[in-house]
């Protein structure tokens, strides 16, 4: 499995640890993570909407954080739950950007079996770096 919880870090919040071979999977392997917190099964959600999402950052931590935000932000504010189809993060000229296909739908209680709810994404603990096997980011969620 390319993430795993981590119970020792945060006890009233929800930590994990994502690794990938690249930036852009590490990027929609913390995302899927993220997701799962919120919902029981986020393959089975339909393709009904699409959001893309494009950012920058000096620093690949930050993007991450940003990153993840957006799940949180469409969450709140559109009732959606997304899935990244595409997320594809390079650097150029000293600065991180990610561009990204999210797709999915809207929250619907009678189909979704809803985990917790996910307030926002911390700076606590997070961390991004390149390992001898790729990439690996640790995350702290605030439910």
């Amino acid at each position: 499995m390319p993430f795993r919880y981590l119970d020792d870090i945060a006890l009233a919040d929800v930590a994990f640890e994502a690794e990938a071979g690249s930036p852009g999977g590490l990027f929609a392997e913390a995302w899927a993570a993220a997701l799962a917190v919120m919902i029981d099964e986020p393959d089975a959600l339909r393709r009904e909407v699409e959001r893309v999402v494009s950012l920058t950052e000096s620093e690949l931590d930050l993007l991450l954080f940003d990153f993840l935000g957006r799940l949180v932000y469409h969450k709140d504010a559109e009732q959606l739950l997304l899935r990244a189809e595409r997320v594809d993060v390079r650097r150029a000229a000293g600065v991180w950007s990610v561009e990204a296909t999210l797709a999915g739908e809207r929250i619907d209680p009678s189909r979704h079996a809803l985990g917790v709810d996910v307030k926002a994404v911390t700076l606590h603990r997070l961390s991004v770096a390149e390992t001898a096997c790729g990439w690996r980011a640790v995350v702290v969620l605030d439910v």
